[in-house]
């Protein structure tokens, strides 16, 4: 994040308290890090099948919520992300490498100047181990577009907590019976 304020021509702490702010009596971050095992599975049902390409996927299409994804694959890959023309492309797994998202809210933040990432995995019949950390800031940050622009702000101002819980609303996930 020192790197973004330093980009945008604001002070390299710009951004500490809003994901820190328990020197302030706040919580501190809502960052999250998930575990995710795939068993090994010749009969998987598809989570969906891609309307456009016919990709059977174990998940949709989607951009993240948060403000970056740092993602571990081991050894087996399936995650795509998709391109300007709109063609898919395979992430390949690097041996000990992360792969790095930005995501809905610090495009939001950004005021659109750096853009969220669509991405989704293919439905593999391999086992898969993915280990996705989510970087958000603290419950109550504001998020307004950053001002050092003559842009108009494309976003109206939002506290990330109502932000994040109107975000995952639009998961197909969560909208399942």
């Amino acid at each position: 994040m020192r790197a973004v304020a330093r980009s945008f021509d604001l002070d390299y702490s710009y951004f500490d308290t809003l994901f820190d702010d328990r020197s302030l009596g706040g919580c501190g971050t809502v960052s999250t890090l998930r575990l995710n095992y795939y068993p090994a599975n010749d009969n998987q049902i598809p989570a969906s099948i891609d309307a456009d390409d016919g990709q059977p996927l174990s998940c949709e299409a989607h951009c993240d919520g948060s403000i970056f994804t740092l993602l571990y694959q081991h050894q087996v890959g399936g995650l795509q992300v998709k391109m300007e023309d709109g063609t898919w492309i395979d992430v390949p797994v690097v041996p000990y490498g992360l792969v790095v998202n930005t995501g809905n809210c610090l495009e939001r933040w950004t005021n659109g100047s750096l853009k969220a990432i669509s991405h989704r995995v293919k439905l593999l019949k391999e086992e898969r181990l993915s280990i996705p950390f989510f970087l958000e800031p603290c419950y109550s940050t504001l998020i307004a577009p950053l001002t050092t622009t003559d842009d108009q702000p494309k976003y109206p101002p939002i506290i990330y907590g109502e932000y994040i819980k109107e975000s995952m609303k639009r998961f197909k996930e969560y909208q399942r019976d």
